[in-house]
């Protein structure tokens, strides 16, 4: 797993296994500046956040566009996303759809160095 923190721009990109990077087939987005990048076969490659500094610090977050997603669609990113090393990362309501963004220990290990 490779993190990456753009401070200026407040990203966060998680390339989950360099060796799938480039064989990325789809990505979902799940609310506006949150996209979720997947092999054909619904592994994780890339999650990427925009603002995600402020986004931890809200208290729920809809995650509207994942609720429009196709049936099938919706069901497969929800059990990609209710397991590791997803949930280290977003913890979403599969009924409500609203969540929060988390902010991993590592991350604030990368803050406090900065």
């Amino acid at each position: 797993m490779q993190i990456l923190y753009d401070e200026e721009g407040d990203v966060l990109d998680v390339i989950f296994k360099d060796e799938a990077h480039d064989s990325a087939e789809a990505g979902y987005e799940l609310r506006e500046g949150i996209v979720l990048f997947v092999t054909a076969n619904m592994s994780p490659v890339q999650l990427t956040i925009v603002n995600f500094h402020r986004s931890t610090k809200l208290p729920a977050i809809h995650f509207d566009l994942l609720k429009k997603q196709p049936l099938k669609i919706r069901g497969n990113l929800l059990r990609l996303l209710a397991a590791p090393p997803l949930s280290s990362f977003l913890r979403i309501d599969a009924t409500t759809f609203y969540g929060h963004v988390m902010s991993p220990a590592i991350l604030d290990v990368f803050a406090k160095a900065a």
